[in-house]
C-alpha cells in the first residue's frame, strides 16, 4: 500500500488513477485519463476514489468516447479531464461538462469561446 493513495485497491485502472493524482505537480499539475467504464460505475474502493476526487482535484470534464474506438472490442471508455490547484477549495470540482459520443449526437462549436 502506497501511502499517498487514497484507498488500497487490487483494481489496477483505479491504482493506475491515483498514481497520475500523485505524480501530477500540486500547484497546477493537468491530466486527461482513458479509464473504461467499471472505474466510474464500480462500488467500493471505486465509489471512494470517485467522493475524493471532487474535493482534491478539478475534475472539469468527462468525454464518454463511442463504443469501439480502441482494438478490444465492446470496451466502452471514457477520458476524464482534471487539474490541482496551488491552493485547494473545500470543494475543488465546480462544474462538470459531460461529453457523451456515445449518443450519434454532434457536439460543434457555434463560436469560439
Amino acid at each position: 500500500m502506497r501511502k499517498d493513495f487514497w484507498v488500497t485497491t487490487s483494481n489496477k485502472q483505479l491504482a493506475f488513477l491515483q498514481h497520475i493524482v500523485t505524480m501530477l505537480n500540486p500547484e497546477n499539475g493537468r491530466a486527461a485519463v482513458v479509464l473504461p467504464d467499471n472505474v466510474l460505475f464500480e462500488g467500493g474502493a471505486g465509489e471512494l476514489i470517485r467522493k475524493k476526487m471532487p474535493d482534491n482535484l478539478n475534475l472539469h470534464t468527462v468525454l464518454r468516447l463511442p463504443a469501439g474506438i480502441f482494438y478490444a472490442q465492446g470496451v466502452k471508455a471514457n477520458v476524464l479531464f482534471f487539474n490541482t490547484a496551488k491552493k485547494p477549495e473545500k470543494h475543488m470540482t465546480k462544474d462538470v461538462w459531460f461529453y457523451d459520443y456515445r449518443t450519434n449526437v454532434h457536439h460543434t462549436p457555434k463560436k469560439n469561446p
